[in-house]
C-alpha cells in the first residue's frame, strides 16, 4: 500500500525524494508484487477504493532466453508496470489542497481494502505513507491539540478508527510542513512523531523508519 497526501502542495525537492522513495520500491518488486495506491481520502464509515492497482511484471534482465522474448518483456515491463505507476505517482504529487486531512481514517479504509482478505502472516505486507502527518478531522484534529494517543485510543472514537495492519512493514515519509503550527508552535515534533509510532503499533504495525522530507 502506497498513500500520498495531498492536503498541501509538496515542493520540488520533496517530490524528487518520494520518487526516488517510489523507484526503489518498484525496482525491488518480485514478479506479482502488487501495488495499491491511494490518497488520504477515507473516513469511518465508507469503503475507500485504490487510485490504482498494479502488479510487477517480470523484469528484463530476468527473462528466460530459451522460453521468453527478452525485448517483448521489456516493452510490457516498461509500458505495462512502469510507465502506469510513474503516471499515477506524478499525477497525485501535482499541486492539491484538501479541506481535510482524515489520516488516520483512510489508513483504516486502505487496510481493509487491501489487507482485509488476507490472514496474519500469510504473505508480507508493506505501507508507505507519504504526508506531513497531521491528522485534521472532526474526531481527531493535531491542529487544535497535542498529538496525545493514550487519550486517543481511550476515546469512544477509537473503535471506529484503529487500522487493522496485520503485521505488515510501516514507511512514513515525513513531509516537513512549516506551516503546520498550533498557538504559534509547530505541530510536528518528536510528541507528534511518538503519537504515530503508538499507533502504528497498537494497530499490529511494526514502523520501519520516519524519513523526514
Amino acid at each position: 500500500m502506497i498513500l500520498i497526501d495531498r492536503s498541501d502542495p509538496i515542493s520540488e525537492q520533496q517530490g524528487q525524494r518520494i520518487r526516488q522513495s517510489i523507484d526503489k520500491l518498484k525496482n525491488d518488486a518480485t514478479f506479482g508484487l502488487r501495488f495499491d495506491v491511494y490518497t488520504f481520502q477515507g473516513d469511518a464509515v465508507h469503503s475507500l477504493e485504490p487510485k490504482l492497482r498494479i502488479c510487477a511484471l517480470g523484469k528484463p534482465d530476468e527473462a528466460n532466453p530459451w522460453i521468453e522474448n527478452p525485448e517483448l518483456v521489456r516493452r510490457q515491463y516498461e509500458t505495462k508496470f512502469v510507465a502506469v505507476l510513474d503516471q499515477t505517482i506524478s499525477e497525485l504529487l501535482r499541486a492539491s489542497s484538501e479541506p481535510n486531512s482524515p489520516i488516520i481514517e483512510s489508513l483504516r479504509a486502505a487496510a481493509i481494502s487491501s489487507f482485509g482478505s488476507i490472514e496474519v502472516g500469510k504473505i508480507p505486507l508493506r505501507v508507505t505513507m507519504i504526508s506531513d502527518m497531521v491528522q485534521n478531522t472532526r474526531l481527531s484534529n493535531q491542529f487544535q491539540s497535542e498529538a496525545d494517543f493514550r487519550k486517543l485510543s481511550q476515546s469512544p472514537a477509537w473503535a471506529a478508527l484503529q487500522p487493522r495492519l496485520k503485521g505488515a512493514n510501516v514507511d512514513i515519509l515525513y513531509l516537513l510542513r512549516l506551516s503546520a503550527a498550533r498557538n504559534g508552535k509547530p505541530v510536528q515534533n518528536r510528541g507528534h512523531q511518538l503519537f504515530w509510532e503508538q499507533l502504528i503499533e497498537s494497530s499490529g504495525g511494526r514502523l520501519q523508519v520516519i524519513d523526514p522530507l
